[in-house]
């Protein structure tokens, strides 16, 4: 028995209907996972920013309390209503910094900001700069994959956002 010609031309319209409907989905998906990704470059950014700034906080926050605990070796901070102590290396100058001769702009991440080199989703990259200008410390980079840094140099403690 042969189908009757409205039949098939309903189930064309139909096929055509859902054909355009998937085609619509499609762009509509990739448009919002370009929105999407987009948007965390900006957060990853953003946030690399803040942790350049909370970098900066800390290592000038260490340095004071250096001054004011008369000028020792380790530096013991203690968080208000708390009895959680935080243990900071700081080199003569007062400057947080490491003994370590590997790994030394790792242990300063970690003793400054107290996690993981990590921000947002993107791995930071930690290295040592060799300067034959620094005798007394040394300068440590912090990256992300986009090319975003910032410099610390723990002789001077001064953190320098880096184009």
């Amino acid at each position: 028995m042969a189908n009757p010609p409205g039949n098939i031309e309903k189930k064309q319209e139909s096929t055509i209907e859902f054909v355009i409907v998937v085609v619509i989905i499609a762009v509509l998906m990739k448009l919002l996972l370009d929105m999407f990704f987009t948007q965390q470059e900006k957060i990853t950014n953003t946030a690399f920013v803040s942790l350049a700034q909370s970098f900066t906080s800390k290592v000038n926050v260490v340095h004071g309390q250096w001054l004011m605990d008369k000028e020792p070796n380790i530096v013991v901070l203690s968080r208000l209503n708390s009895k959680e102590k935080q243990y900071v290396n700081v080199n003569k100058s007062g400057w947080i910094d490491s003994d370590h001769t590997s790994l030394a702009c790792h242990e300063i991440w970690q003793q400054t900001l107290t996690m993981p080199l990590q921000v947002v989703k993107s791995a930071v990259v930690a290295i040592e700069i060799q300067n034959k200008a620094i005798k007394n410390g040394r300068l440590c980079r912090y990256s992300i994959a986009n090319g975003q840094s910032f410099d610390y140099r723990s002789d001077t403690g001064k953190v320098k956002q880096v184009n």
